[in-house]
């Protein structure tokens, strides 16, 4: 820091700044980010206040190995089905959780990651897809039922396609 102030006043010294100039950059240096920026434009408030990630889901090429491995790595135990049929299970984490399923032609694939929101049922669920596909039609959103866990969600596409899942905070 005392390189940089010195610099400044070198710069002024030397005539290659006002006074004013040296002022605003040694302000710039001491005041916070949020204050410099109070005249810039506050963020539009976002179509669905996202709390977090709720969980993400893999396709792997062996369900038990992937889950020794993440239960090594961070603690993971294991969870309900991720499907009605099929191998996968939910990986539960303290906070949010890892859904794997054994694709293997598509192992290694991330088939969607879940935000997590305050709450949604099957009615919200509804209205949230209305809502973001009224303001963003290419999302394609749509609300569903998950009979597996019991949780509404609402699923959608982003611009590239990325599926991207809405989910209860407290839900799996």
């Amino acid at each position: 820091m005392p390189s940089m102030v010195d610099s400044l006043f070198d710069q002024y010294d030397r005539g290659g700044m006002t006074r004013r100039h040296l002022v605003q950059a040694l302000a710039a240096l001491v005041l916070p980010a949020r204050m410099l920026a109070q005249d810039a434009a506050p963020a539009p408030a976002p179509l669905v206040p996202g709390l977090g990630v709720n969980h993400i889901g893999l396709t792997v090429s062996d369900v038990e190995q992937s889950f020794v491995f993440y239960q090594k790595l961070f603690g993971v135990t294991k969870g309900w089905p991720a499907t009605s049929t099929g191998p996968g299970i939910h990986l539960d984490l303290p906070s949010g959780y890892i859904s794997v399923d054994s694709v293997p032609e598509k192992k290694g694939v991330i088939t969607h990651f879940s935000i997590a929101i305050d709450h949604i049922d099957q009615d919200s669920s509804k209205a949230l897809a209305d809502k973001i596909n009224s303001a963003l039609p290419d999302a394609k959103a749509r609300a569903a039922f998950q009979a597996n866990d019991g949780v509404s969600t609402v699923n959608l596409v982003d611009p590239d396609g990325i599926h991207v899942q809405i989910s209860p905070k407290n839900g799996r």
